[in-house]
């Protein structure tokens, strides 16, 4: 095992990542937690891939926290001894980060030693999928015109100007996925599928100049303002999430997912849908009732989709397809829905249909 500070690339995974970057990396889980009154460490283990989160990976993490060589994290004056012997810039305020691998694995932790709870968060990851990832998005995020020709490229995680038709300027993060695939904002595109879009729509895009490109948790604080909404969740909580909306790669269909506000960031908190079919009607997609069974009632309550009376079955589960309403995801989330809309071909309001229960 190893354990040292974490290079400003590895920074970037220290915080909850999309649903594509996440399966980019190999994220298995997040451990958050921190020092309670006995200065023991209390964690809970929120987890992102069953498939990945093996036997394997539990006796490993169990190692990589405990082993008396690697004791960081035995109490709150150990993990303050180890941020004082090495300093680090690129987190905000007074956030650390450092990196304990093993042989499969890479927990990528991101600590508060001036907070006296809850003040520890890991992320892990299969460590030859993460390094893989992040050795690609090192060449950088290309842009390119419809034709194919690149623009310029910018690194992982800087960020974009955008100059709508109307006048409107708008900056976005941009985070890379593939060779052919990048986010901007909240959103999944093809380079060529931006470029087509844009061009489309008389707006011209540039890079933010260096020496004004934030940091991409700052760059969040400054997206637009969405609409917040309560979700009562199967534990008792309640939560104030936002929609956000996007495609799915394979077949451009509906993807619905949330985000919630943590320390005045967006962070996302979970898939609303899942892709089961190449082929799903407009407007529609399948609800992901299996981890949040709470989701129907929700989506019903608010006026943000109905229940059309069919059901696939992936696995164990079975899933609803719903059909969302295009005006009142318009008002949630419009630049997600003009990117959704536009990339099918839609360009009015589909047919209400019946209730099937």
């Amino acid at each position: 095992m190893e354990i040292r500070p974490l290079t400003q690339a590895e920074q970037k995974y220290t915080y909850k990542q999309s649903m594509q970057i996440r399966g980019q990396t190999g994220s298995i889980g997040i451990l958050q937690g921190g020092y309670g009154a006995d200065n023991e460490f209390h964690s809970d283990f929120h987890e992102i891939n069953n498939q990945l989160k093996t036997e394997e990976f539990e006796t490993d993490l169990q190692k990589a926290l405990c082993s008396g060589e690697y004791s960081v994290l035995e109490n709150l004056d150990t993990m303050r001894e180890f941020t004082l012997q090495h300093p680090q810039n690129g987190f905000p305020g007074t956030e650390y980060g450092f990196r304990v691998e093993t042989e499969k694995f890479a927990y990528l932790v991101r600590c508060n030693p001036e907070k006296e709870s809850d003040n520890v968060e890991i992320h892990c990851y299969v460590k030859e999928w993460l390094d893989e990832h992040i050795g690609k998005a090192e060449k950088g995020i290309r842009f390119v015109n419809s034709r194919y020709n690149e623009l310029f490229r910018i690194k992982d995680g800087e960020k974009i100007k955008i100059k709508y038709s109307d006048g409107e300027e708008q900056e976005r993060v941009c985070r890379y996925i593939d060779e052919y695939h990048t986010e901007v904002g909240n959103h999944l595109y093809h380079i060529c599928q931006f470029a087509e879009i844009m061009e489309r729509n008389g707006s011209e895009y540039a890079p933010v100049e260096p020496e004004t490109v934030q940091t991409e948790e700052q760059g969040q604080r400054q997206e637009e303002k969405k609409v917040g909404l309560e979700l009562k969740t199967q534990f008792g909580i309640t939560e104030n999430v936002t929609l956000t909306v996007n495609t799915y790669v394979d077949n451009n269909s509906l993807y619905v997912g949330m985000t919630t506000v943590e320390d005045g960031l967006p962070e996302p908190y979970g898939d609303v849908t899942v892709n089961l079919l190449s082929s799903v009607p407009p407007y529609c997609a399948f609800v992901d009732t299996n981890n949040m069974p709470e989701l129907e009632g929700f989506l019903v309550k608010n006026g943000i989709a109905e229940f059309t009376g069919i059901e696939q079955r992936s696995g164990y589960c079975s899933y609803p397809l719903y059909l969302f309403d295009a005006e009142k995801m318009r008002g949630l989330c419009p630049d997600g829905m003009a990117a959704y809309e536009q990339v099918n071909g839609f360009d009015r309001k589909p047919e209400k249909k019946e209730k099937s229960r």
